[in-house]
């Protein structure tokens, strides 16, 4: 057994390349910064934590002009997209300044804006902040859901991949 302080740290490079073969939900987080702009990101790391209370944890980049106006808004809305959804997905992974131009949204309870045309949302407000390495890890407690239904996107490997459903014929 080797042990852990004289092994070679894992690369950035082999850490994406384990972690890419697990197939993962695509979600954008969404908030509205206190002095009005809209903000959103894409991100792929979320999970369920709690069902009472209802909590839900996402982690956001350090370098992210999301997690900013996050903090100061102190909500934000968590939304699971669709398959046919990969472009919004794309928009909110760079970093154009204004990526709610001509995006179907509306404004949620406590004012996060709500992406149209998704799977599900959840309107949160921040419960917890916590570090984690080179993103912040947030607790969101679930205020209010929204379900719609339909199939989602997924990535894996590097890619958007379709969910393959096996047809049983009787």
């Amino acid at each position: 057994m080797s042990d852990p302080l004289t092994t070679p740290a894992l690369s950035s490079g082999e850490l994406r390349a384990f972690a890419g073969h697990f197939p993962t939900g695509v979600a954008v987080v969404t908030t509205a910064h206190p002095d009005g702009p809209l903000h959103g990101v894409t991100i792929n790391a979320v999970t369920s934590l709690s069902l009472d209370p209802p909590l839900f944890l996402i982690c956001l980049d350090h370098r992210s002009n999301t997690l900013g106006a996050l903090v100061a808004s102190g909500h934000f809305g968590l939304h699971f997209l669709a398959r046919e959804q990969t472009e919004i997905s794309r928009l909110f992974a760079s970093k154009q300044e204004d990526k709610f131009a001509g995006i179907a949204h509306r404004p949620g309870r406590r004012g996060s804006p709500l992406i149209a045309g998704v799977v599900a949302a959840a309107e949160c407000s921040v419960s917890e902040i916590c570090p984690g390495g080179d993103h912040t890890i947030i607790i969101g407690a679930v205020d209010h859901v929204h379900v719609f239904g339909g199939e989602p996107l997924l990535y894996h490997r590097g890619t958007y991949a379709a969910l393959e459903r096996e047809r049983m014929v009787a």
